[in-house]
């Protein structure tokens, strides 16, 4: 029997990948949970795993300074 409902995940993966390629550059996780309605720790999770899996690269990573 086939499910007639859409793939939740799959789809979280494309509506973040499609963000992903309308920035022109950088966007931080927390631009990203702000414009899928997400938490930014959610966002992280997800770019993780499809980092793991090849389909997205992390390119920057930066420093937070202590005041």
């Amino acid at each position: 029997m086939l499910n007639a409902e859409p793939n939740f995940w799959t789809d979280l993966d494309d509506e973040l990948l499609r963000c992903l390629g309308e920035r022109d550059g950088a966007i931080t996780p927390s631009e990203l949970g702000a414009r899928l309605g997400m938490s930014e720790a959610a966002v992280c999770s997800i770019i993780a795993m499809l980092a793991e899996s090849g389909r997205v690269r992390i390119s920057s990573v930066g420093r937070l300074v202590s005041r």
